[in-house]
């Protein structure tokens, strides 16, 4: 737990000092500032991935566990990926000012949250229809 909170404690003054950084460069060059902004989100996606690894292995004791089939494991991680991807890039445009592309990201992540669901339709149709036979 110490090691969470560690690393959880790290990310967050990192993220503190970076905005402060972002604040002072962007009434120099906005173009500098969202570039920096941008290396830092990657920075922290990538010192969180750490978090993910833990996750992973809760869950797949837990379906193991259950006996539910491990396809619906990887569907809800799809799912969960990229809800992520598409709030944070959503939230990114938004700071730019790209109300528009955070729209067509926002839909672009509906559709393939659509698309990766399509698995789940199919069992739940075949469960209706073994039901109702």
């Amino acid at each position: 737990i110490w090691f969470i909170l560690m690393k959880i404690f790290t990310i967050a003054c990192f993220c503190v000092f970076s905005a402060i950084v972002c604040k002072a460069i962007e009434k120099d060059s906005r173009e500098v500032k969202y570039a920096a902004v941008l290396a830092a989100i990657s920075i922290v996606l990538f010192h969180s991935v750490a978090f993910v690894k833990d996750i992973i292995s809760v869950f797949e004791d837990l379906f193991t566990l259950s006996g539910i089939d491990d396809m619906y494991l990887t569907i809800l991680f799809k799912a969960l990926g990229i809800c992520y991807v598409v709030q944070l890039a959503s939230d990114y445009c938004k700071d730019c000012g790209e109300n528009a592309l955070a729209s067509q990201v926002t839909l672009a992540g509906k559709l393939a949250m659509l698309s990766v669901s399509l698995p789940l339709f199919k069992a739940f149709m075949e469960i209706v229809k073994a039901l109702l036979t």
